[in-house]
């Protein structure tokens, strides 16, 4: 039986903040952008965007061992994993899959298993890259594993530690899709614009299931609204230049179209950028 061991060192918050998809690849005459100024605009709703983590509950691992644990491309049996005896583990349940890593989107809850070795004082940390912000909570717990319901309010790139005593542990990469509120049959409504923001909609009848990153950054993906029709919609800072990558990639992860726009983006505006 093969063995696998995970002994993870102490992390560094700067170091995580570096950890980004890079883009490389130029627009071609099949892309074409346009632009309509918002004649009205709202804000959102106060405390819209907060994040929220519920308090751990003890969690009976005897009955809720996953099937397959993912590493990247690689995959491992539960059974074939040994736990660091000295740090504490994050994992994110998809149903019998646990993971480092996982999509997610805005406003839905996400099952964080977390595993205490031995009993302490944890501090998680969530880290927003897009933001900038941190989120911290403190608890004190028992050995064993514990499930934690994570609800994301922002969308965007986060990582997640937790530390055991001042020792961290693992860190979770988690791209969070914002709640697209344009579809493929509706107009774009440019009254739906936050003040001092830019609305972004991308479409194409060619490429579908891609990936949206903002100055490299994980932001959106067509899926974000719950439908795989190659459109999606999501807000951005206004009075700057951002990178916009569309990013479709195949069943096995490798990258198959690519393309990446450079552009200046007013305020109060809405963008449509058609892929065709």
């Amino acid at each position: 039986m093969r063995r696998f061991h995970q002994n993870f060192p102490a992390l560094s918050l700067a170091l995580i903040m570096l950890l980004a998809i890079s883009a490389g690849a130029s627009p071609d005459s099949n892309q074409s952008w346009t632009e309509i100024p918002g004649n009205s605009t709202i804000e959102a709703p106060s405390g819209q965007n907060a994040t929220t983590l519920s308090l751990p509950l003890a969690f009976n691992i005897s009955r809720n061992e996953p099937q397959m644990l993912q590493f990247g491309s690689d995959h491992l049996n539960f059974s074939e994993y040994i736990s660091s005896s000295f740090l504490s583990e994050l994992w994110v349940r998809t149903g019998v899959r646990w993971s480092r890593y996982e999509q997610l989107v805005q406003g839905v809850d996400a099952d964080i298993i977390l595993h205490m070795p031995k009993d302490g004082n944890l501090d998680v940390y969530l880290i927003s890259y897009a933001r900038g912000s941190t989120n911290h909570w403190n608890f004190k717990l028992l050995k064993g594993y514990y499930l934690l319901r994570l609800t994301p309010g922002e969308d965007g790139r986060l990582f997640m530690i937790a530390a055991l005593d001042n020792q961290p542990g693992n860190a979770l990469m988690l791209d969070v899709s914002p709640l697209s509120d344009v579809s493929s049959s509706t107009p774009l409504d440019v009254g739906t614009i936050q003040i001092g923001k830019a609305k972004v909609t991308i479409k194409s009848q060619r490429i579908k299931g891609y990936d949206v990153y903002v100055d490299g950054v994980f932001y959106s993906s067509d899926i974000s609204d719950g439908v795989l029709d190659g459109v999606t919609s999501f807000t951005i800072g206004a009075g700057q230049t951002h990178t916009i990558t569309v990013s479709q990639r195949d069943i096995q992860g490798n990258i198959i179209n690519k393309n990446e726009h450079t552009k200046s983006f007013k305020r109060d505006t809405a963008y449509t950028l058609l892929i065709k």
